[in-house]
């Protein structure tokens, strides 16, 4: 990262309210497994993730309904899930006020690198199955975007990290770790 530059998360936030046209980024993020086992209130496993070709300005509804061939799907409002939108790129928490970014994950097109940790330390994914670290839920089969009607290679995931877990971001070949 020899031309990164430095930035606190509202820093961020003021580059990525910024960007108003179709945009892509890699991110890393580092955050808690939400399918992980909580011993008095600690996750046991977090994880950093890096993931390539992050869209950012690519709304849920119309993405689904591209996919689709469709005009049909209309996603829930950003209420629904305790959100609230600040710009095309950023969305924010309405209990925590946390500022969280808003892309989107073609998951035919993406490549994604996780790295567990559990104490601290790095685990793989079958070390922490073995260990028992997941919750049920992990397990369960998962279904497609737009509630199950995008097609399987079609897939695509959404990505709302709090700005203050992403590591680095590059945007426009402009590397950026948050401090």
């Amino acid at each position: 990262m020899n031309n990164a530059k430095t930035v606190t998360a509202n820093e961020l936030a003021t580059i990525l309210k910024s960007i108003t046209k179709s945009t892509v980024c890699n991110i890393t993020y580092t955050v808690d497994e939400s399918q992980s086992k909580t011993v008095a209130k600690i996750k046991q496993l977090q994880k950093q993730v890096t993931i390539t070709h992050v869209y950012l300005n690519h709304k849920y509804a119309n993405k689904v309904n591209n996919l689709n061939g469709t005009t049909d799907f209309v996603a829930k409002s950003l209420e629904d899930y305790g959100k609230f939108r600040i710009s095309s790129t950023l969305i924010g928490a309405i209990k925590s006020g946390n500022v969280m970014i808003d892309g989107k994950v073609l998951n035919s097109e993406s490549i994604k690198d996780i790295k567990y940790f559990h104490l601290g330390n790095g685990i793989t994914k079958e070390e922490a199955i073995a260990k028992g670290l997941f919750t049920p839920a992990y397990f369960k089969p998962k279904t497609t975007m737009g509630r199950g009607t995008v097609s399987a290679e079609n897939d695509f995931s959404i990505i709302n990290t709090s700005l203050s877990k992403i590591d680095s971001i590059t945007i426009a070949k402009q590397v950026y770790k948050v401090v």
